[in-house]
């Protein structure tokens, strides 16, 4: 028995992401510019001061820019534990699912985090979804720690 998926499938998706997806934010790294309290060392591409209070000794400082996108948010238990075959493995926070474009996909090569409902999310994984082809992405996200941010 074939199964036979609606012509107008990914539409379907794409209108249903309009009225229930809010937007959430990638922050991505745009640019790096030279720290200027210490010198490049051209060999290793770092700074020639490893103990910099500025650039912490990677000589190049990030610059991060933002780009909103429309997304499905499903948040779950911040504990959750899921059944694998080698044991229980954590699932994490939060999963958003996006519409697969280039656009998107140069976002998500360039990620930094994730700005979920005003909380810094990382990437814990990607999946990409949908009948040939690929149509979405299935990003599943941890909260940063308060501290990293």
């Amino acid at each position: 028995m074939n199964i036979l998926f609606p012509s107008d499938t990914k539409d379907v998706i794409d209108k249903i992401r309009a009225v229930i997806g809010r937007d959430v934010e990638f922050i991505i790294v745009a640019s790096s510019i030279p720290c200027e309290d210490c010198s490049l060392d051209p060999i290793a591409n770092t700074s020639t001061d490893s103990f910099c209070t500025t650039c912490s000794g990677s000589y190049w400082i990030p610059v991060y820019s933002g780009s909103t996108v429309s997304a499905h948010v499903t948040w779950g238990q911040a504990d959750m534990l899921n059944w694998q075959s080698g044991g229980q493995l954590y699932d994490g926070d939060c999963r958003i699912q996006i519409e697969k474009t280039d656009s998107n996909m140069l976002l998500l090569d360039n990620i930094h985090s994730i700005v979920v409902d005003e909380r810094i999310m990382e990437v814990k994984k990607t999946t990409f979804r949908g009948f040939q082809p690929l149509n979405r992405i299935l990003i599943d996200l941890i909260e940063k720690d308060k501290d990293e941010e």
